[in-house]
């Protein structure tokens, strides 16, 4: 019996361990200075739990949902300019804690802060 608990307690402790370890989460809101004709804003982009995407102010991009497979995340949307069509990007994580994110796309980069 005292060995069952042990096992048990020893289990509870490495899950608990795993979990302090584990990556911060992407979910929230993040965005990223933006000056246009000497006006500085912010673009970005918030995503939720339920796997929406908020876009904030990308203009003619649309995101509407969002996935997260290993350090990817794909962000699927639909661009409304002259040539209107759906689209996913496809992004690594490059960095994620509780002030940055970091996306990486074809060997550009990307850094946002969490607001």
């Amino acid at each position: 019996m005292a060995k069952h608990l042990r096992i048990i307690a020893l289990c509870g402790i490495m899950c608990l361990l795993f979990a302090s370890c584990s990556r911060p989460s992407v979910v929230g809101t993040w965005v990223e200075p933006a000056t246009e004709n000497g006006i500085t804003s912010e673009i970005g982009f918030t995503l939720l739990e339920n796997g929406e995407v908020i876009p904030i102010n990308m203009g003619y991009v649309g995101f509407k949902n969002w996935e997260k497979s290993g350090d990817m995340l794909y962000m699927k949307g639909t661009y409304t300019g002259t040539n209107p069509h759906d689209f996913v990007d496809t992004m690594k994580i490059v960095k994620v804690d509780d002030k940055q994110l970091v996306l990486e796309q074809a060997g550009y980069t990307v850094t946002y802060q969490r607001k």
